[in-house]
């Protein structure tokens, strides 16, 4: 620091304290959760995390909560989402950045960028009204019917409000962001590696191809990040997955997320005692996972971003 000229001293002294006030508020936020919470994890313990319950009652000392089965959904239907909207991703990339001429490839990328804008809300009516009762009769049905015996079709679809519907709506929400980092990626490989395989004599699906494995740790850090992201959605999820606290691996079953779980007892929470300090518990549970896998995801951005520069 002290090999600064004045001029970036005066600059980086002049940002300091937002940097700092930035990593304080972050602070203060985690410290806020964990206290809000503490309660809860004093009271049921370990109980928390493993049982599947919500009794609120009267007298505290009667009160049951456990938040394995909207912990679990949340990385379940995540987990999901990032699957169907992975391969979305990885053929939007190669639409916009190999086979469209450039001004077509450039209008759907402001599409994909104006649906990454769009409110939540507008994907959670659609998929509740639309795509929900279409997804029953058209697909969890047959699937049902033909495919009972396995664990994750046995259960008999019913309002079409499920983990599937959840997930798919979702992936359509996280598409525009993940297409958006790997497209961002892509452009950051070196000119040299695609001019070295055009040399070759090689199609543009033949780069695409061999880029895309040059861009392996990429797309498993946007993926990560994308998960992320998903997790914490709220809107999309309290309108599709039926709201129901039981852990359920068939995709055609309702369920109940963190944030779902939040957002529909949050206002009857705050009337019990250890209520809404469970609801903090299981924020504080997203948060954790939030940062670990988010940070993994930079991480491993970065990474790469030093090796292929090299």
């Amino acid at each position: 620091m002290i090999f600064l000229p004045k001029s970036d001293k005066v600059v980086f002294y002049s940002i300091l304290p937002l940097v700092i006030g930035v990593l304080g508020f972050f602070i203060t936020v985690g410290f806020f959760m964990l206290h809000q919470a503490l309660p809860s994890f004093m009271r049921f313990g370990v109980d928390l995390l493993v049982s599947s319950v919500w009794s609120p009652a009267e007298d505290p000392g009667r009160e049951v909560y456990g938040l394995a089965a909207p912990f679990l959904g949340s990385l379940y239907v995540s987990a999901l989402a990032t699957l169907f909207a992975l391969p979305l991703s990885v053929a939007l990339t190669f639409s916009t950045t190999e086979i469209l001429p450039r001004h077509v490839a450039g209008l759907l990328r402001n599409v994909v960028e104006v649906m990454g804008g769009l409110p939540t809300v507008v994907y959670g009516l659609w998929g509740s009204l639309v795509l929900s009762p279409y997804l029953r009769d058209s697909v969890m049905k047959p699937l049902h019917n033909y495919l009972g015996f396995l664990p994750i079709f046995s259960c008999r679809p019913i309002t079409g409000y499920s983990v599937l519907t959840a997930s798919i709506v979702l992936a359509t929400a996280t598409t525009p962001y993940v297409t958006a980092l790997l497209i961002e990626g892509y452009g950051m490989i070196p000119a040299k590696y695609k001019e070295g395989i055009l040399s070759l004599g090689a199609t543009r699906y033949e780069v695409f191809k061999l880029l895309l494995g040059l861009l392996r740790p990429y797309v498993i850090a946007s993926s990560l990040l994308g998960f992320s992201r998903a997790l914490g959605e709220t809107t999309i999820v309290a309108l599709t997955i039926g709201n129901a606290v039981k852990p359920t691996l068939c995709i055609f079953d309702p369920t109940h997320t963190i944030p779902s779980l939040i957002a529909s007892q949050f206002e009857s929470a705050r009337l019990y005692t250890y209520a809404l300090p469970t609801l903090f518990a299981g924020g504080s549970l997203l948060l954790a996972v939030s940062l670990g896998v988010s940070y993994v995801g930079i991480k491993m951005i970065y990474t790469w971003r030093g090796r292929i520069h090299v």
